[in-house]
């Protein structure tokens, strides 16, 4: 099935334009003067992005548009680019040494040492159930040095 862009084009600019900038136009009122422009376009440009591979899927991006816009919102809010990639580094980059990245309260990343006691993914207590001085005492009491205990 052939897909007439210009038609889809004129149905994007219908149903889902407006749409997206007032939605992108509430999310970034905030930010500054010299980067709402941006924000306000890159969200477009990523939503008219998706709503172009929904219909290379071969369905139909209408009832999807709700979630097309607010991905598109949270695509720009988070600092991603359509056309290239962002200028600062993702929260796991690889451009950060896939360093885990410990963001402050105004979304600022800091990096972490992965041997910080602050990285939660590493047990620091390791428990073998194993007791060395058990061992020792059991060799002593046996008479055995460790040496011939492992070679047997």
């Amino acid at each position: 099935m052939a897909i007439d862009w210009n038609r889809e084009h004129e149905k994007f600019m219908r149903i889902a334009y407006a749409r997206t900038l007032t939605a992108a136009r509430k999310a970034f009122r905030s930010w500054p003067e010299w980067k709402f422009d941006d924000a306000l376009a890159e969200t477009i440009a990523k939503c008219w992005d998706s709503y172009l591979r929904v219909l290379l899927r071969g369905r139909d991006p209408e009832p999807l548009l709700a979630g097309i816009v607010r991905f598109s919102v949270l695509w720009t809010r988070y600092d991603r680019k359509v056309a290239h990639r962002s200028r600062t580094p993702d929260v796991y980059d690889y451009r950060a040494g896939f360093r885990r990245q410990d963001l402050s309260g105004q979304g600022q990343a800091t990096p972490s040492e992965r041997s910080s006691r602050d990285n939660g993914f590493i047990e620091w207590q390791t428990d073998t159930g194993d007791d060395p001085s058990e061992l020792a005492g059991a060799l002593e009491e046996h008479r055995l040095t460790l040496e011939d205990w492992l070679d047997k």
